[in-house]
């Protein structure tokens, strides 16, 4: 088991299939892996094996998924760091993963000119000497074969009450879940899913990039979230799949959109904050699609609640998905009633451990 498998059935049955269309730039699905696998013989050769952290601080670019597909082949683990972080946030993630290896730019590598980390032994600029660095290496790389507990990512949380909190998620907690967000959202080999979404997070790494190489999808990248050029991209890239949070929907609506111009989309998707059910049905009615929603977190890969598969219901995150177990429940771990506050408790496959947050209990469909 690995995540880096997910390229695998793209490879195999879609090989020239477009993997990632960004900025006039077009990598297919042979190019993503030979160019992973490179990355993944090069970290070999510094020395990188099986569990040692490798750091991530890049934006919105293909050599993004390159070297985070290139660090799981080898069995590393990669860490994921925020691209609008500055020096102290860095050095305290450096610090707290451990991380032996870092790939950035050039342009945030100034954010690492004092920063002290004891374990880091190598900064690699993707626009400066990466490519130097995999042009020696072979295109062919053995996936190291991971059990389903070994972690394969670890992410930073928000941060809220303090500096972020890292969340480790196994090889089997991003399997599973990205074959659930297969399932339930319905990726199709030819669909084509616009990403502006940071990809150091969850959301956009999982429950996108993950999924759509997985489904042998083309991901449509975008550094940030530019109403004019993403609306452009739909349009020109025939986008099928959108993925935003509710205040994206809520600059669209505001734009004053007509239907010719998203007609080649036939699926909204909106997570990561409460979507007003004002906005849902203002859409609805609009362009005579339903924003579909989920539930989910950091440290459940992230993907726990989805609405809907079978009915759509305005307000809610649904159910739980395929194999994921929730509770809402009281401080003495007892299942509440409909209508009562209480924290929510999780259980599956994308899952170890996890309460948050009071909310009322979440009712049937």
């Amino acid at each position: 088991m690995n995540v880096a498998h997910n390229l695998r059935h793209g490879r195999l049955f879609f090989t020239d299939r477009a993997a990632i269309l960004f900025e006039g730039r077009t990598l297919t699905y042979r190019e993503l892996d030979e160019t992973s696998n490179r990355v993944a013989n090069a970290l070999t050769g510094l020395g990188i094996h099986r569990g040692d952290r490798v750091a991530i601080y890049l934006p919105n670019i293909p050599e993004f998924a390159i070297v985070y597909y290139g660090i799981l082949k080898v069995g590393a683990i990669a860490v994921s760091i925020n691209a609008i972080f500055k020096q102290d946030e860095v050095d305290f993630i450096l610090n707290d993963s451990g991380s032996r290896l870092l790939f950035t730019t050039s342009d945030l590598a100034a954010q690492l000119e004092r920063i002290e980390c004891s374990a880091l032994e190598r900064v690699i600029t993707v626009d400066r000497s990466l490519a130097d660095l995999v042009a020696k290496g072979s295109a062919q790389a053995r996936v190291a074969e991971m059990e389903a507990t070994d972690p394969a990512l670890l992410l930073y949380t928000s941060g809220t009450t303090g500096f972020p909190k890292g969340a480790t998620l196994s090889h089997g907690n991003v399997v599973s879940n990205t074959w659930s967000v297969v399932h339930h959202a319905g990726y199709r080999p030819e669909d084509r899913l616009v990403l502006f979404l940071p990809l150091f997070h969850v959301f956009g790494q999982n429950f996108v990039m993950n999924a759509c190489f997985l489904a042998g999808s083309t991901l449509v990248l975008h550094r940030r979230f530019v109403p004019d050029a993403v609306l452009g991209s739909i349009a020109s890239d025939q986008v099928s799949m959108f993925f935003g949070v509710p205040s994206i929907y809520v600059s669209l609506l505001n734009l004053e959109l007509k239907l010719d111009q998203l007609v080649s989309i036939r699926y909204w998707f909106s997570a990561a904050a409460t979507m007003p059910q004002e906005i849902s049905r203002r859409w609805t009615e609009r362009f005579g699609r339903p924003i579909y929603e989920g539930y989910g977190l950091t440290e459940t890969s992230p993907f726990a609640a989805y609405n809907h598969d079978f009915r759509h219901k305005f307000g809610s995150v649904g159910t739980p998905v395929e194999n994921f177990e929730i509770r809402i429940v009281d401080d003495s771990d007892k299942e509440v009633s409909t209508g009562s506050l209480g924290e929510i408790a999780i259980k599956g496959p994308g899952w170890r451990f996890m309460t948050a947050g009071s909310t009322p209990a979440i009712s049937a469909p």
